[in-house]
């Protein structure tokens, strides 16, 4: 198409992680100014903005942003390290399969080298809370020991 046609696509970069919160607004503006085109977003730190990690009370026009917009995207891969309680391990997910929690073992090598095993621990249809994620690695590493 011509020099000047619409986008097609937007791939946005780390909106708003690591530089200012207005990223993820302007995201929503760019949307709406053009619907019919997609928007691809990586290591978007969305957790953050969906989960309230920015008060409302102090970041007023991103909150306003979060139900009518951010909650909406649907991850197409994602892969979340977890380290609580002296367990280890991963959600995982790669769309549209179910979401994976795997459990990371870590055993002493023949080489003296760490060896790491993961081993599925769960799959759901729905994303996991964290602590449903903590809790699930808990109740397979203390079977497995």
């Amino acid at each position: 198409e011509g020099e000047n046609s619409p986008a097609r696509l937007w791939l946005v970069i780390q909106p708003g992680n690591g530089g200012p919160v207005e990223d993820w607004v302007n995201c929503e503006k760019m949307a709406l100014s053009s619907p019919d085109t997609t928007m691809v977003v990586i290591n978007g730190a969305l957790d953050k903005v969906r989960g309230g990690f920015y008060p409302a009370v102090f970041f007023p026009k991103l909150a306003a942003t979060v139900d009518r917009f951010w909650k909406k995207f649907e991850p197409a891969f994602y892969l979340k390290p977890f380290s609580d309680k002296g367990v280890y391990g991963w959600l995982y997910r790669v769309y549209p399969e179910p979401w994976q929690v795997h459990l990371e073992i870590v055993k002493p090598g023949k080489d003296g080298n760490a060896e790491v095993e993961y081993m599925l621990v769960g799959t759901m249809d729905e994303k996991p809370s964290y602590d449903k994620v903590v809790s699930m690695l808990l109740s397979v590493s203390q079977a497995n020991k």
